[in-house]
């Protein structure tokens, strides 16, 4: 199985660039082809964020990781990829443990 997390970006009026960080992304693709999803958003940015809320909701799972490769390289509503994974025992884990270091959460 080949784990991906990725920080999705939104647009900052005040530094004109897309630097707020909106939600983390995670994109299980399992051998067998199958393909799970799970995101958690950042509370306090639904307006940041609504791109991000209407690419996902709009796009099949199964057809995720290509167009997540896609928006990688948007000006107005980046992803950015995550090197390191958190270890964790499933995708949400995985997904909240990065979200929560990006909060500054300790526990």
């Amino acid at each position: 199985m080949q784990r991906t997390l990725w920080i999705l970006l939104g647009w900052s009026t005040e530094y004109g660039a897309a630097t707020t960080v909106v939600a983390v992304l995670g994109i299980d693709q399992g051998d067998d082809g199958g393909i799970d999803r799970h995101i958690e958003w950042v509370p306090r940015e639904y307006q940041r964020c609504l791109t991000w809320r209407e690419r996902i909701a709009s796009t099949p799972v199964d057809e995720l990781p290509a167009h997540i490769e896609i928006w990688e390289h948007s000006l107005t509503a980046p992803a950015a990829r995550v090197d390191l994974v958190p270890s964790a025992p499933d995708l949400g884990a995985a997904v909240q443990y990065q979200l929560d270091d990006l909060l500054g959460h300790t526990g």
